[in-house]
């Protein structure tokens, strides 16, 4: 009886599964190198390398695009729901327009929208959760006034580590999810449970785009000028 009585006061609701991921999610800052491998639905490759910036718990993001050449020094900044792009090619930086974030990276089968979505939370709100022997399932839907693509998303979250493994993305009306992404090689870094593979798949065309952190610091301090438009401009000279 003390046991059961035990295994109810530590239950977690659905809202608390959420904070908790998120809290897992957020790091202070980090500075590493992802390798990005974008397979099409004929099964053509193309694969990119990566240098990546965060700060301010994931508020503030910068990817670096280092390899192949022609791409070399293309970089992206967030900042919040803002994404502006620098194309070394024309010199010129742009913000992506709202109406714009739903498109792809680079080709890649991750949005803007995704890529901004650093904690669920504050676009999603749960509304039901199931639970198996190791993991929590939440089925999460938007936010009042939150403008996103998807009308509601499913994730399989692992109770050891609060990162989840797998999620399913949605939009309206499907009776399948339209994308999901898996979280796989979790490796606890620094203290931080962290996937080492993420790999988001299109399963309505069957595409895929697979990153994989090469290398990942989380105690290296990051500078506020890296998360500027001058910034985001030299990053590879810095």
């Amino acid at each position: 009886m003390v046991g059961i009585l035990l295994a109810f006061s530590v239950a977690l609701t659905p809202t608390e599964v959420l904070q908790k991921v998120d809290s897992v999610a957020t790091v202070p800052h980090s500075v590493g190198i992802l390798e990005e491998t974008i397979v099409t639905t004929s099964g053509s490759k193309r694969t990119f390398r990566i240098k990546y910036f965060t700060k301010d718990n994931m508020d503030k993001q910068l990817m670096v695009y280092l390899y192949p050449e022609p791409v070399a020094g293309t970089s992206f900044l967030i900042v919040g729901d803002n994404v502006w792009a620098y194309f070394p090619e024309t010199g010129r930086t742009r913000k992506i327009a709202s109406h714009a974030r739903r498109g792809k990276v680079m080709g890649s089968d991750f949005t803007y929208e995704d890529l901004s979505t650093t904690t669920y939370g504050k676009k999603f709100k749960p509304v039901s959760m199931k639970t198996t022997e190791n993991a929590y399932i939440l089925e999460l839907v938007p936010r009042k006034n939150t403008h996103i693509s998807y009308s509601k998303i499913v994730m399989t979250v692992d109770k050891s580590t609060f990162v989840p493994t797998k999620i399913d993305f949605y939009r309206k009306d499907d009776g399948k999810p339209y994308k999901t992404l898996y979280q796989s090689d979790i490796e606890v870094i620094d203290g931080i449970p962290t996937p080492k593979t993420i790999t988001m798949v299109n399963n309505l065309t069957g595409g895929k785009t697979v990153m994989k952190i090469v290398s990942i610091d989380y105690k290296s301090p990051i500078e506020d000028r890296f998360f500027t438009l001058e910034g985001m401009r030299g990053a590879l000279e810095k």
